[in-house]
């Protein structure tokens, strides 16, 4: 389902830069095993390449944000591309990444392409990391109310930065997030709950989990 509300000011294919703001998960690392091939899925700069490739993995990276690949480039190895249609083929990577990727999915079905193309491509796990609605904290509760209000849609809402609208964003609940996991073909198999950091500095709540492909 397409927004039918005020188109925002950010791009991320054209960005200057794409922000992160998420620690890479301890979940995530301890799947990592030496010679792995490990899919980074919106990875912006590729920062977290370096970490995982202490653990003696193959990292590849790959966004539609040509001005951060152009930074990252140097360093890692990383390929432009949309993450609903990946440049790659079958089964390719042990573990494809999704971090902080599909809160800015709002529409469904390119969020479900994102998704059916992470478990495309990969042959162990998919290890995703987002937000969950955050009702407890007012100035979240006050964003998806509005949010709501403006789309129909709970969980998504504006993001707004001195008035100017710069993005729509999305929070799941779990079980939501796990239905479409299984609607894209794949399994949840360990999910992990804490507190996340976003972008404009709040804490609130966050999961990472990994799921495999359904045989």
């Amino acid at each position: 389902m397409t927004l039918s509300a005020p188109t925002p000011a950010l791009d991320w294919r054209s960005a200057d830069a794409v922000p992160s703001s998420l620690p890479m998960p301890e979940l995530f690392l301890g799947a990592l095993r030496p010679g792995m091939r490990v899919l980074d899925v919106g990875c912006g700069e590729a920062w977290i390449g370096c970490e995982v490739e202490r653990c003696g993995v193959r990292y590849v990276g790959v966004d539609v944000n040509r001005a951060s690949l152009a930074r990252a480039s140097s360093r890692r190895l990383v390929v432009a591309g949309e993450g609903g249609r990946l440049p790659f083929g079958d089964r390719v990577f042990d573990m494809v990444m999704l971090r902080a990727v599909l809160t800015v999915l709002v529409d469904e079905g390119e969020l479900a392409d994102v998704l059916r193309e992470a478990f495309r491509v990969c042959r162990g796990v998919v290890g995703i990391q987002d937000f969950l609605q955050t009702w407890e904290n007012p100035v979240y509760s006050a964003r998806y109310e509005e949010g709501l209000r403006l789309t129909g849609r709970h969980g998504v809402f504006p993001v707004r930065e001195g008035g100017t609208l710069l993005y729509w964003a999305r929070h799941f609940t779990l079980d939501e997030l796990s239905g479409l996991i299984a609607q894209a073909g794949g399994d949840v198999a360990e999910v992990v709950e804490g507190p996340s950091p976003t972008r404009s500095g709040n804490l609130i709540r966050g999961v990472a989990l990994l799921a495999s492909p359904q045989v």
